[in-house]
């Protein structure tokens, strides 16, 4: 009987608490201001801090210092700490060298709601690393993680996503990895809103041969247009975010990069359409992107990342477009474009 009661008040108090455990989800109205605080530096398997992924943080130079791979790197008198994660760079020349840009972890309800994305808490710089060490052996080349501002390390606010700041910052971050390790050609990766700074930074850069956009984000208004019709909340003037599809008149053409889009037609967060609009787009400016169509996990159909990262490995390996599709499309069988 004792054994019996025990389990009873067990019982009651986790019903009870249950409710309350749901409620201390860190979330942010629509209008409700954030309150950044200084950036933590998380080390080996800490855990990274959704409450910074949500409100921002802040650095300095100075303290900047302290945080492991992390530049300082100022646009408009403002500066940021932008950490990076890299494996297989050598002391002298990097001829080629692979970036990655992660997608969005600050996600909205239809009313408008911010909250960071479950999982966001359980990653830590231990296993972003291991990430790297994976990728740059599969691409036989140095591949570095460049976290976008506000999350996984870096300072900066995430709700500001899709600005030019943000692309400007990660242009100069690359500027800074460039002449520290003394790199020739970039190859870069992006997922989801990652997809939005390589593809800008495609735009921008003669030193990008090639890029890998999986589940990217290209077209920005045509998403950000969809997504209202659908919320409670609007967006507020999207005319102010940077949209890559608007700028593909900057794509060096002397040599032409090697332009990977990997798409899942039933992409429940950026629509398929956005996607084949930007390839469309593409093509009629004299590009040949290799648009190839695949089956993402997850209920959401959206995760490519895995895929993109495998097709920027095998670029950095000198296989053909041919080869890479076929590679892409046997490891998730779908029809292709």
């Amino acid at each position: 009987m004792e054994r019996l009661l025990r389990w009873l008040t067990i019982a009651i108090l986790t019903i009870g608490l249950a409710p309350a455990a749901l409620a201390q989800r860190l979330e942010l109205s629509a209008l409700a201001p954030t309150t950044p605080r200084e950036l933590a530096v998380p080390r080996a398997g800490e855990r990274f801090a959704p409450y910074e992924a949500l409100h921002g943080s802040l650095s300095s130079a100075a303290h900047c210092a302290t945080v492991p791979g992390g530049l300082w790197v100022e646009v408009n008198g403002k500066g940021d700490c932008l950490r990076t994660y890299a494996h297989g760079l050598g002391d002298g020349d990097n001829p080629t060298v692979l970036v990655y840009f992660s997608g969005d972890v600050l996600l909205k309800t239809k009313a408008g709601v911010r909250f960071i994305s479950p999982g966001y808490d359980r990653r830590s710089p231990d296993a972003i690393q291991r990430d790297m060490a994976h990728w740059s052996d599969q691409a036989g080349k140095p591949a570095i993680f460049l976290a976008r501002p506000g999350m996984y390390g870096s300072s900066g606010d995430h709700n500001q996503r899709r600005e030019l700041r943000e692309v400007m910052l990660m242009e100069r971050a690359l500027d800074a990895i460039k002449q520290r390790h003394r790199v020739a050609t970039f190859i870069l990766a992006g997922q989801s809103g990652g997809g939005h700074i390589a593809a800008s930074l495609l735009n921008r850069r003669r030193d990008v041969s090639a890029v890998a956009l999986s589940s990217a984000l290209l077209s920005v208004r045509e998403v950000t247009e969809y997504w209202d019709r659908r919320r409670t909340v609007q967006s507020g003037n999207i005319h102010a975010l940077h949209d890559p599809i608007d700028h593909l008149g900057g794509i060096r053409t002397n040599p032409k990069p090697l332009i990977f889009v990997l798409s899942d037609q039933e992409d429940r967060i950026v629509p398929y359409a956005s996607q084949l609009t930007y390839v469309r787009r593409l093509q009629a400016a004299g590009f040949e992107p290799q648009h190839v169509l695949l089956s993402a996990a997850g209920k959401s159909r959206h995760a490519l990342a895995r895929q993109g990262q495998q097709a920027a490995a095998l670029i950095a390996r000198g296989e053909p477009p041919s080869a890479v599709r076929a590679a892409l499309e046997a490891s998730s069988p779908q029809t292709a474009e």
